[in-house]
């Protein structure tokens, strides 16, 4: 292979090199993070149950016999493909096929953003986009597709219309926004809040009254019927599975966690802005550390999780590995607390309305990184806003971006298939 082809063609070359990486994965069934493929099984069991018996399943789905915390409409869709299919592994490669066309959404949207003005080489944006080929949690939530990776799709559509309409104001990418986010929303919960930070933006920017009233009505419209399944026929599906593993809203319990796992996949971005080797302790972030104090101090005496339901993330699980205790990870909390609002200050409101959000689409009580990985990574080159300048897309921030990854790919390879109990 010559030299000319590789600078000509890199771009396509990392891209084939991650895509049949994870076909190779379908193949093998790779499990990398262990628990998606159990979870696949138990989804597919339940999508069977509306095969023969679809009404009464949707309208009793708290009854059904596996009983998931996944949405019914998940549920339908993989029952509707499996009667066009029939075919368990047909019906899960063509979910894999689609899903994987996250990174090409993705690579839209980076286009739209930094595309020419803060980086001239589309090319660049095209790798960036395939980091999440080597997330293990999109890997192992395609491969063994989950309902988060499908309504991911379907938010970045969303999100694609949304920067198309801040570049070209018109109302139908305003419409296709509300339509697409209803759409992830319908498929995984959680991304219904984003609707929230949409409906601040657009009713802010948008200068027309009858525009507004026509986004209000859209939006109860495309919510009246989840509106009317949760609350008048009181099908909570969102509170079963595992016995004590439901909702839990005393997120101070659990908010220390939640934010070592946003840390965690922010680190890219901290390298990127030298914040590790920055000198903190100057007068200048004199007031963020005495913010910093308090905050730590309620996280610390709130915090009560328990690693034996499972999550908690790498720091969690690290701090109980080295010292069999949560000490450690008790005195990185206000390193967490730190560097988040550091990050917060770029941009007060519109980050610090985006992580909120984040925080309060975990309401149960287990917090895994399947639920920030890579919809962090995405975020933080999207609606996240901390400054991003041409610099970033030099070869040493790309290099690392991949290391990282491929370093948290293979933690999670070899704690499931190298450790020995």
């Amino acid at each position: 292979m010559s030299n000319d082809f590789v600078k000509k063609n890199y771009h396509i070359i990392i891209y084939t090199i991650c895509y049949l990486s994870l076909l190779i994965g379908f193949i093998l069934g790779e499990n990398v993070t262990s628990g998606p493929k159990r979870d696949f099984l138990h989804t597919w069991n339940g999508a069977m149950e509306f095969n023969n018996n679809f009404l009464p399943s949707l309208l009793n789905f708290e009854n059904i016999q596996h009983q998931t915390r996944i949405s019914p409409i998940y549920l339908i869709l993989i029952s509707s493909l499996n009667d066009i299919f029939k075919s368990f592994d047909l019906t899960r490669f063509f979910l894999f096929l689609i899903i994987s066309l996250s990174q090409i959404v993705y690579y839209k949207i980076l286009k739209l953003i930094y595309y020419p003005n803060i980086s001239k080489e589309r090319k660049v944006l095209f790798i960036l986009s395939c980091v999440i080929f080597i997330s293990p949690s999109f890997r192992a939530n395609i491969i063994w597709p989950e309902s988060a990776m499908l309504g991911l799709l379907f938010f970045l559509i969303g999100l694609y219309f949304f920067l198309k309409n801040r570049l070209h104001v018109k109302q139908k990418y305003i419409y296709f926004n509300i339509f697409f986010i209803a759409l992830a929303a319908y498929i995984r919960p959680s991304f219904a809040l984003f609707s929230i930070f949409f409906f601040i933006y657009f009713s802010l920017k948008v200068k027309c009254i009858k525009t507004i009233i026509s986004i209000v009505i859209l939006n109860l419209i495309l919510a009246a019927p989840a509106l009317y399944y949760v609350f008048i026929l009181e099908v909570h599906f969102f509170n079963l599975g595992v016995k004590n593993v439901g909702l839990n809203l005393n997120y101070l319990n659990k908010i220390s966690v939640i934010l070592s796992i946003i840390f965690f996949h922010l680190i890219p971005i901290l390298f990127y802005k030298n914040f590790f080797i920055e000198r903190y302790f100057f007068k200048k972030n004199l007031k963020l550390l005495l913010i910093t104090i308090p905050i730590s101090y309620v996280f610390f005496i709130y915090f009560n999780y328990d690693l034996e339901i499972t999550g908690g993330g790498i720091f969690l699980h690290l701090s109980d590995f080295i010292f069999k205790n949560y000490y450690m990870f008790s005195l990185m909390i206000p390193f967490f607390v730190f560097f988040l609002l550091k990050l917060c200050e770029i941009d007060l409101k519109k980050n610090f309305l985006i992580l909120l959000i984040i925080i309060i689409s975990i309401p149960q009580f287990t917090v895994y990184h399947k639920y920030f990985d890579p919809l962090i990574l995405i975020l933080s080159f999207t609606l996240l806003n901390f400054d991003i300048t041409k610099e970033f897309f030099k070869k040493r921030n790309i290099i690392f971006l991949f290391s990282f990854y491929g370093l948290y790919y293979l933690i999670n390879f070899s704690n499931n298939y190298l450790s020995i109990s």
